[in-house]
């Protein structure tokens, strides 16, 4: 049954993928400051069918954020990417490295990634990219630690980032991901420098099903604050809500933002 059930993945992973290379060209709608990207309804819908493809359960607790915001969330794996874009209509911030990943890096840049290359002095250009996105209403996630953990802690917050926040009045909202097996530690889920994205895939595809729960924290007001203050505020919200014991959640059945 599992020989099945991983081929049966598989397939549906291959397709899945060439269908989003179908749907981005047809599928683009003018957003923020004229760009044309994958509509961000279709962007959900791609990340939810994938979530359901590797056996994903989303659970949430907290009120999704209404744009404009900007969301800061720990960073445990590829999969964050996966479960908030199919939560919230995000865009996101991520590492150089990813638009080159085959496929996957080119439907990222359709659907309204920015990337950034670690000390390559880009910060004050994104910053002010992400501050038109929040300008226009839009939603934008980053992962403020940098790199990825194996979600039992949350790293330093690099708060230059959050610049962007402060300087369009944007509330900046926590989110707190974590991946569990029956409510314990979930080993597989996370992916660390030390894996390959193809060992990580692999134990996901292997395993019948994964979990998440997502906690969206109370948006934090700027007045007064910071850069570094907010980033330390978010980070902090985090970690209590990771401290929490996972009750039983709904579903993450609600439609998502229009």
């Amino acid at each position: 049954m599992t020989a099945l059930r991983v081929t049966l993945r598989i397939l549906l992973i291959t397709l899945h993928l060439l269908l989003g290379l179908v749907l981005t060209p047809l599928a683009l709608s003018r957003h923020t400051g004229g760009l044309w990207r994958t509509h961000p309804r279709i962007t959900s819908w791609w990340h939810n069918r994938l979530a359901d493809i590797l056996g994903l359960t989303v659970t949430v607790a907290g009120h999704r954020p209404a744009p404009p915001a900007l969301l800061a969330s720990n960073h445990v794996s590829w999969l964050d990417v996966i479960v908030l874009g199919g939560l919230t209509h995000t865009d996101f911030l991520s590492k150089d490295e990813v638009r080159r990943w085959p496929l996957v890096g080119w439907l990222a840049a359709r659907s309204g990634t920015l990337f950034i290359r670690r000390g390559n002095g880009e910060t004050s250009t994104v910053s002010a990219q992400i501050a038109a996105r929040l300008r226009a209403d839009g939603l934008l996630t980053l992962f403020p630690e940098g790199t990825t953990t194996d979600g039992r802690q949350v790293g330093p917050f690099y708060s230059r980032l959050f610049a962007a926040a402060l300087d369009t009045g944007t509330d900046v909202v926590p989110v707190a991901l974590r991946y569990h097996v029956d409510g314990g530690f979930d080993a597989t889920a996370p992916y660390t420098d030390d894996q390959s994205l193809y060992e990580n895939l692999r134990g996901l595809i292997l395993r019948e099903r994964s979990a998440v729960h997502v906690v969206f924290g109370e948006p934090i007001s700027l007045s007064n604050h910071t850069r570094r203050e907010v980033a330390e505020l978010a980070r902090n919200a985090i970690v209590e809500a990771l401290g929490r014991p996972i009750r039983p959640p709904l579903p993450a059945a609600e439609p998502v933002l229009a």
